[in-house]
C-alpha cells in the first residue's frame, strides 16, 4: 500500500527522528552516505512504499537496495538509516503485530557481507514515519557496496519520487538480480525513484 504524505510533515518527522537517534549515539562524528536522496530535503517529493504493493507473495524475497561507494578503502559501516513506519496509530494506541524486516550489506559482486533481522516494532513504532538509525557491528567495505532492506510487507519505507539517480534498485534474492527502481504512470512515463536508505560510518 502506498500512502502519500506531504513533504513538509515528513520533513518535520525526519528531523525529530534524526535528533533523537543522534542524541543517543556518536553518529554526529561519522560520515553519512546519502548516495541518492536527502541532499535537499525541502524539495523532496515523498511517498511510502512496501514491496508487497508490486510483488505480492513474492515480496518476502524482494529488497529495496541502494548502491553506495565507500569514501575510502576499508571504510567502516557502523549504522544504517532507514525512513520507515510500521503503521502505528497513536490515537488507538494499537501496536501492529510484530513481523521481521531484514537488512543485508553486499559487496560489488552482490556477495553477502552482513545480515540482520529484527522486528519492525523495535524500530518503527512512532505515530508517523521516521528516519531510524539501526546500529550494526563495524563492517569494513572498499569501493562499491549495496545496502538492501526487505520490508517483507511488515511496514512501509520512504522513497523519493523525483531526482532519481539510478542508484536505487529492487534486489531479487531468488535470482540475485538487481532491477532498477522505477515506476511507469498512466501516461506511460517512467520515473526513477530513490529509496531513503543511508549508510553511516568512519
Amino acid at each position: 500500500m502506498i500512502l502519500l504524505i506531504s513533504a513538509f510533515c515528513f520533513l518535520a518527522l525526519l528531523g525529530m527522528a534524526v535528533a533523537q537517534n543522534s542524541a543517543d549515539d556518536a553518529a554526529a562524528s561519522m560520515v553519512v552516505l546519502k548516495q541518492d536522496s536527502g541532499t535537499n530535503l525541502t524539495k523532496m517529493n515523498m511517498s511510502l512504499y512496501s514491496a508487497a504493493t508490486d510483488w505480492g507473495i513474492d515480496a518476502f524475497g524482494i529488497g529495496e537496495a541502494v548502491k553506495f561507494t565507500a569514501p575510502k578503502p576499508d571504510w567502516n559501516i557502523k549504522q544504517i538509516r532507514i525512513a520507515g513506519w510500521n503503521g502505528f496509530n497513536s490515537t488507538e494506541k494499537k501496536v501492529p503485530s510484530p513481523n521481521n524486516f531484514l537488512i543485508e550489506i553486499r559487496d560489488e559482486k552482490l556477495n553477502l557481507l552482513y545480515r540482520l533481522a529484527d522486528t519492525q516494532n523495535a524500530y518503527f513504532t512512532f505515530p508517523a514515519p521516521v528516519l531510524r538509525a539501526i546500529d550494526i557491528p563495524a563492517l569494513k567495505v572498499t569501493g562499491v557496496f549495496y545496502v538492501v532492506f526487505y520490508d517483507r510487507g511488515a511496514m512501509v519505507m520512504g522513497r523519493e519520487n523525483e531526482n532519481g539517480t539510478g542508484n536505487s534498485y529492487f534486489y531479487d534474492s531468488l535470482t540475485t538480480e538487481l532491477i532498477p527502481a522505477q515506476y511507469t504512470d498512466e501516461n506511460n512515463t517512467t520515473t526513477k525513484i530513490n529509496w531513503i536508505i543511508r549508510a553511516v560510518g568512519e
